[in-house]
């Protein structure tokens, strides 16, 4: 991974797991990637608040061992007392469902167990900067799920965009970063990101999943 985000340091990654196996298996796994630095692991969400404080990390992986494993009382709780910190969830618990509540928990990415090394260090990279990351295994049935609990009437909000909100929207379902719309439209990261909050506001979400999935459901960019 290209450390584009803090030059030559490494993340600095706390890992929470309380799987033994998966715990040392993910800690072996990071120290392959020179931009990936485990600087602490906890296994109980006590242990977790005290390393962010004692460890400055720059994100925090919650790691879940079994299927059906629910997650989201311990990503609030760490939400709750670390808002600022970026929160990845790899977990082998990939149902639509699970992932939104997941999400709305306070999840900044998912990774289904089975992503490699490149994919986790592209997670790490991404939420560090501010995205959110969800593997594209899990996309495709996530949005399926979340279009179908978009009310129809809310679909009206594409006629409240500019052009250029059109054109970011656009970006957005095709999976482009802040940097790749901004490069892609010759605009600044500053203004893709007011252009977003704008994008935001007009249709009613809070994150570029829900934008993206209101507007597969309305089929807004179809053909």
């Amino acid at each position: 991974m290209t450390n584009r985000l803090k030059g030559s340091e490494a993340f600095r990654v706390l890992l929470l797991c309380a799987q033994t196996l998966l715990r040392e298996g993910l800690r072996l796994l990071m120290a392959g990637d020179e931009d990936l630095d485990v600087a602490a692991v906890a296994t109980v969400v006590a242990e977790a608040v005290t390393a962010v404080s004692r460890h400055q990390p720059d994100v925090l992986i919650v790691a879940m061992g079994w299927e059906g494993e629910d997650c989201t009382a311990v990503l609030q709780q760490l939400k709750s007392a670390c808002p600022d910190l970026p929160l990845l969830v790899i977990s082998p618990e990939t149902r639509p469902e699970q992932v939104q509540a997941a999400l709305t928990a306070g999840a900044n990415g998912y990774l289904p167990l089975s992503a490699d090394l490149d994919e986790l260090a592209q997670a790490v990279f991404a939420v560090c900067r501010g995205e959110a990351f969800i593997h594209a295994a899990i996309l495709p049935a996530l949005y399926i799920h979340m279009a179908g609990q978009v009310p129809a009437e809310e679909t009206s909000g594409f006629n409240d965009l500019s052009p250029r909100q059109r054109e970011v929207l656009a970006c957005l379902i095709r999976g482009l970063s802040d940097r790749d719309i901004a490069q892609e439209l010759f605009i600044s990261v500053r203004t893709v990101q007011t252009h977003l909050t704008h994008i935001y506001n007009k249709l009613g979400v809070h994150s570029r999943t829900e934008a993206a999935v209101m507007a597969v459901q309305a089929g807004w960019f179809a053909g």
